[in-house]
């Protein structure tokens, strides 16, 4: 009844080619059921979601106002379904293009996100219709500003209070003694105006939609300042 403990009788089970080739063709068997599984499901999801497409990625965090360099992005395969409008497929079609946003490790890279090609530097940065303009940043009256903040733009002239001729204006660059922004092209030319005549200096703001005329739309929208309902 001890026959398997025999030494003898499992050397030559060990050695006999039908329980080796019996061995093979289960393992053979098992590897090509996880394969068939496998390559079922990736085609379950291809079905769903479509086909893997090539997408470009930022691979490092990336500064608003930096030109994408090869290494700053890569590719990676997405499911079609979930590739989003404007995605590049390519590393050549960024390479070089200034990002108008800061972009985070991993997400992908659009073409909302950086400027028109050719354009570098502050050109890359001005919205749509804006002017760049450059104010003095004398440290005692400037707030301390980043590339990205919003400001309004105060000008004081001889003998008149106080004007804000510039409304939420992008900060598009910081240089050590001067500011840039971007201003629509009529207060471009009161800026231009209180530079010549005056003095100027900006003031930080929360960010867009914070002025004035925001704030009375808010107040006027709200709940709590609703007319009264009329009782009986």
């Amino acid at each position: 009844m001890r026959l398997f403990g025999l030494p003898g009788r499992r050397s030559r089970l060990a050695r006999s080619p039908f329980v080796f080739w019996l061995g093979v063709g289960g393992l053979a068997f098992l590897t090509a059921s996880v394969v068939a599984g496998a390559i079922g499901q990736a085609r379950s999801l291809s079905a769903r979601y479509g086909p893997l497409e090539p997408v470009v990625v930022a691979s490092r965090p990336v500064e608003r106002g930096a030109a994408l360099a090869p290494a700053d992005v890569t590719v990676e395969l997405v499911p079609g379904g979930f590739v989003p409008r404007g995605a590049f497929r390519a590393v050549d079609a960024v390479a070089g293009r200034t990002a108008v946003v800061p972009l985070v490790e991993g997400s992908p890279v659009l073409a909302g996100h950086l400027a028109p090609d050719g354009l570098s530097g502050v050109a890359a940065l001005l919205p749509v219709g804006t002017r760049a303009v450059t104010v003095p940043a004398d440290g005692s009256s400037t707030p301390k500003v980043d590339r990205g903040d919003v400001v309004d733009v105060l000008a004081t002239l001889d003998g008149q209070p106080v004007l804000a001729i510039a409304v939420e204006a992008a900060v598009v660059d910081v240089g050590e003694d001067s500011v840039t922004v971007a201003v629509r092209p009529e207060e471009a030319k009161s800026v231009a105006y209180a530079l010549a005549n005056g003095s100027v200096t900006l003031a930080l703001t929360p960010g867009p939609g914070s002025g004035p005329a925001a704030q009375r739309n808010r107040v006027a929208s709200s709940p709590s300042t609703a007319a009264p309902a009329a009782t009986r």
